[in-house]
């Protein structure tokens, strides 16, 4: 069947407006990202009330708690059957992985993880390592990802995929949590599609290049150029004036060294495509002046939204 010029053009002024408002839609959302609440959440995290979020350390529990009522709150589905939490023994510590759903409008086998671990120094002797950036800002992130994403999948169509939000425990012990959840996922590897780990994205110290307002993304090489391309698309199409470096300061090695340090490398040693969001190591990394008023929450949020975008667009390719 052939159709006259005046009918395709119509029909592509008909998409053009659908896709409009979809962009429209989903814009109205990121805009949601509060400088406000994610550093209520961050703050909260960074306390010296949970002093520093050690694995089976009563911080570590509240940070639990909190995850579960949020993820509750926003109408999420456990990971485990009945369960958000994965229990885990690692020599003599109790770990506790929390995993919750977002599930995709239709049906779909199909996950995008997105992980944050929440684990930190904890507190030695007297002194608190409050892990600020690492990683309260991570975590920050990533639950505000989830409730965005919980009212997205509420309010319109679109989420062709599942997203699932993990926060990982003993990262700082080998990343013995992605670990373990990798090693017992309830669901075949080959559904997820990918991992977005996020890890220490609260900061503007260490810029690679001249603008502050920067994120470094490692691990979108070879299979996973497809991220890559998803992300530079987002940048462009939004027009987030932000740096974007897919290397760690244009050194191969160090980026490689640096790709196998946090959990999206359990991930990938099981052929998932997956990649490190974040802004790098600093003077307060590992130190006690990890703290929440360090972190730059302007750029917080804009990396958050950027990576709103990255994630709702994942979930609708095919």
């Amino acid at each position: 069947m052939k159709y006259s010029p005046a009918i395709l053009i119509l029909l592509f002024l008909h998409i053009s407006s659908v896709q409009f408002a979809q962009v429209r839609d989903i814009s109205r959302y990121a805009s949601m990202v509060s400088q406000e609440k994610q550093k209520g959440i961050l703050s909260f995290l960074a306390d010296d009330s949970l002093e520093g979020r050690a694995t089976n350390s009563i911080g570590s529990l509240m940070t639990i708690s909190m995850a579960t009522s949020l993820f509750k709150q926003w109408n999420m589905i456990p990971f485990y059957s009945q369960t958000f939490v994965q229990s885990f023994k690692k020599d003599t510590l109790i770990g506790r992985n929390v995993a919750g759903v977002v599930l995709s409008s239709g049906y779909s086998e199909d996950y995008i993880v997105v992980s944050a671990h929440y684990d930190h120094l904890g507190k030695i002797g007297e002194r608190i390592y409050n892990g600020a950036d690492d990683n309260a800002s991570g975590v920050t992130v990533l639950l505000t990802l989830a409730e965005l994403f919980s009212n997205v999948r509420t309010e319109m169509p679109g989420l062709k995929k599942n997203i699932l939000f993990v926060l990982m425990d003993e990262k700082e012990h080998n990343m013995a949590g992605s670990k373990e959840f990798v090693k017992r996922l309830p669901i075949p590897a080959k559904n997820i599609v990918c991992n977005i780990n996020i890890d220490q994205i609260g900061t503007i110290f260490a810029p690679p290049g001249k603008d502050s307002s920067y994120m470094i993304v490692l691990g979108t090489a070879g299979n996973n150029g497809f991220i890559k391309k998803r992300l530079d698309a987002a940048k462009k199409f939004y027009g987030f004036d932000m740096d974007i470096n897919y290397s760690y300061y244009g050194s191969a090695s160090f980026s490689e060294l640096f790709y196998k340090t946090s959990d999206q490398y359990s991930f990938a040693s099981k052929k998932i495509p997956s990649v490190l969001v974040t802004s790098g190591i600093h003077m307060h990394t590992y130190k006690t002046t990890d703290d929440y008023q360090f972190i730059n929450y302007p750029v917080l949020a804009k990396r958050t939204q950027l990576l709103f975008y990255l994630i709702y667009h994942l979930s609708e390719a095919n």
